[in-house]
């Protein structure tokens, strides 16, 4: 049977073209900051930039070293493989001790959309330190690793 390849995903082609997913998603989450719909498809786009950057098995090591360096790439890592894998199980993952929407109620005791309940990630202690908070809302992260991937790709361009 003849393999069957594509690349990308319709007009996804390219690491700009994930970059304004990212701005995309995280236009979702400003609007709307309990989303984990948005934050799930932001942070899962976000870790899988380096694969589109240095694909294949041969550029592994390069992924792996550029995560390893930056702690905003091991927080994104840890909470894609945590919300895709439901568990991040993998020895590296380390970063995050828990995410949770912070209620001031009880879920179900006022209407939706009466009290604001914003995702909050709960950061290791070292992460936390790195960052200079031991807890973040997802927003707030979610435009530093948007901002270091800007800078990332373009320079000082935005």
């Amino acid at each position: 049977m003849k393999e069957t390849t594509f690349s990308g995903m319709a007009e996804l082609q390219t690491p700009d073209d994930l970059l304004q997913k990212m701005k995309f998603d995280l236009d979702r989450l400003k609007a709307v900051s309990n989303d984990q719909y948005a934050a799930f498809d932001f942070f899962i786009t976000a870790e899988h930039m380096l694969d589109w950057l240095h694909p294949g098995y041969s550029e592994e090591a390069k992924r792996r070293d550029l995560r390893k360096s930056n702690v905003l790439l091991k927080i994104t890592s840890h909470i894609a493989n945590g919300a895709k894998h439901f568990e991040a199980k993998a020895k590296h993952h380390k970063s995050v001790s828990g995410i949770e929407k912070q209620r001031y109620v009880e879920e179900g005791y006022v209407e939706d959309g009466y009290f604001e309940s914003p995702i909050i990630v709960t950061l290791s202690a070292d992460e936390g330190a790195k960052l200079g908070c031991s807890a973040i809302n997802v927003v707030e992260l979610a435009e530093r690793v948007l901002e270091w991937w800007v800078k990332f790709l373009h320079g000082s361009k935005t």
